[in-house]
C-alpha cells in the first residue's frame, strides 16, 4: 500500500532486481518501466519480484508507451491486457497512456475519463511542459482532473528538468491543489519538493533518461556522431541537486571542508561523496545512485517530520542550497529558485481518498 510522502525509485526492468533492496523498505517503492519496450518482460519481472523475491513495499508499472520516437498519442485506447495483469499482480493499476501534446485537449480528457470509469486505476498523463506553464492551460487541466475525479500520475516532458521551466512549479501546485491523489513519476530531487506540497509519491530515476521525459527528435535530426552516454552523476545533498561526479570532486579539492563533502549514506559509509571519482564511468552508475536514493531518503524523513511544516522546511533548503552552489563556484539549479517562490497548497491531495492505493488480492 502506498501511503503519504512515499519516495518511489524508478528503474527499467533490467535494474529492477538490483533496485529492490534499495525500494522495499517503509516509505518506499519501486516503478518499473519496459528495458527496450518489452512489456512481457516487464511483467514477468513483476511477478518474480512479487513471488520469489517476496516485494512487499508498493510496486507499479509504467508502460512507457509516451515514450520514444515510436511513443503513442493520447487518442490511443488503453490495452485492457495491461490492465488485468496489473490487477492480476495484485499491484496498483497504471494506465498505459500516451502522450499528451501541447493543444490535445482531447487527448487529455480522454484519458482521465477513460480511466475515471475503471475500478482502482491511476490514470498516467504524460505531459508536454505548457499544460503546467500556461495559465489557460494550466486551468484547462486542472479542470479536467477535478472532473474526472480519478488519482493521477504526472510524466512531465522537458530537455532536462522540466522544473527549471518557469512556471512548472506553480502548475504542479495547482494540481496538487485539485484535492485528487497525485503521483509523480521519472522526477529527481524535486519529488522532494512535490512530497512536501502534498503528492502522494513520487519517483526519482535511477538514471538521466528517467528523470523525465525526453522529447522526442525531430524526424529530420541526423543521429549524433560518436555519441556517449552522459557520466553517472550523483545527489550532493548541501546543493540539493544531481552533478558529476568529477565536478564534486573539484569543488572539494577548491573547499576543502570536510563537514560539507563527507556523507554518512551506507553507501559512502562516512567517506567523502567524491570517492566515487577514483572508479570509471561504467563502476560509477550504480554506487551513484544507490548513495542518491539513500541521501534522498533521508532528507524526505527530515523534511516530512512535521508535516505541517514540510513546505516552508522545503523552501528554507531550496534558499541553502542555492548559497552552497554559489559558495561551490556552482551555478545553482534553477529549480531552486522556482521552488522558493511558492507556498504549500492547502489542500493535501494524499488525504482525499485513501482507497486510490489498496492492492488487489493476487
Amino acid at each position: 500500500m502506498i501511503t503519504e510522502g512515499t519516495l518511489l525509485v524508478h528503474c527499467s526492468a533490467n535494474q529492477a532486481l538490483r533496485c529492490a533492496p534499495i525500494a522495499d523498505r517503509p516509505g518506499a517503492g519501486l516503478v518499473v518501466s519496459p528495458h527496450q519496450r518489452d512489456e512481457a518482460g516487464l511483467l514477468a519481472t513483476a511477478a518474480y519480484l512479487l513471488r520469489r523475491r517476496r516485494f512487499e513495499a508498493p510496486l507499479l508499472l509504467d508502460a512507457a508507451r509516451y515514450a520514444g520516437q515510436a511513443r503513442l498519442p493520447a487518442s490511443a485506447p488503453f490495452n485492457p491486457r495491461w490492465l488485468r495483469r496489473q490487477r492480476e499482480l495484485g499491484i496498483p493499476v497504471l494506465t498505459d497512456s500516451g502522450y499528451v501534446d501541447r493543444d490535445d485537449e482531447p487527448g487529455l480528457a480522454g484519458i482521465l475519463h477513460r480511466a475515471a470509469v475503471l475500478p482502482d486505476t491511476i490514470a498516467v498523463l504524460p505531459l508536454h511542459p505548457v499544460w503546467l506553464q500556461d495559465r489557460l492551460r494550466r486551468t484547462v487541466l486542472t479542470g479536467h482532473i477535478r472532473s474526472a475525479n480519478a488519482p493521477v500520475a504526472l510524466v512531465l516532458e522537458a530537455q532536462r528538468d522540466p522544473f527549471a521551466l518557469p512556471g512548472v512549479v506553480e502548475g504542479l501546485l495547482a494540481v496538487l491543489g485539485c484535492g485528487v491523489p497525485t503521483l509523480l513519476l521519472r522526477c529527481d530531487v524535486s519529488a522532494l519538493g512535490a512530497l512536501c506540497h502534498g503528492a502522494s509519491a513520487a519517483a526519482v530515476g535511477t538514471v538521466a533518461g528517467l528523470r523525465h521525459l525526453t522529447p522526442r527528435p525531430a524526424l529530420s535530426a541526423a543521429p549524433a556522431k560518436g555519441f556517449r552516454p552522459a557520466a553517472p552523476s550523483a545527489v550532493f545533498g548541501p546543493a540539493l541537486s544531481y552533478r558529476r561526479i568529477g565536478a564534486i570532486a573539484r569543488a572539494h579539492r577548491r573547499h576543502p571542508d570536510p563537514g560539507l563533502f563527507g556523507c554518512a549514506c551506507s553507501v559512502c559509509d562516512g567517506r567523502d561523496v567524491d570517492w566515487m571519482a577514483e572508479l570509471d564511468d561504467r563502476e560509477r552508475e550504480v554506487p551513484a545512485f544507490e548513495h542518491s536514493i539513500r541521501v534522498l531518503q533521508d532528507l524526505r524523513d527530515d523534511l516530512l517530520r512535521q508535516a505541517d511544516t514540510a513546505g516552508q522546511s522545503w523552501t528554507a533548503r531550496c534558499a541553502d542550497a542555492a548559497y552552497r552552489s554559489r559558495e561551490l563556484g556552482w551555478d545553482p539549479a534553477p529549480m531552486l529558485r522556482h521552488w522558493q517562490h511558492h507556498r504549500p497548497s492547502p489542500t493535501r491531495a494524499a488525504d482525499a481518498d485513501p482507497r486510490w492505493c489498496r492492492r488487489t488480492a493476487s
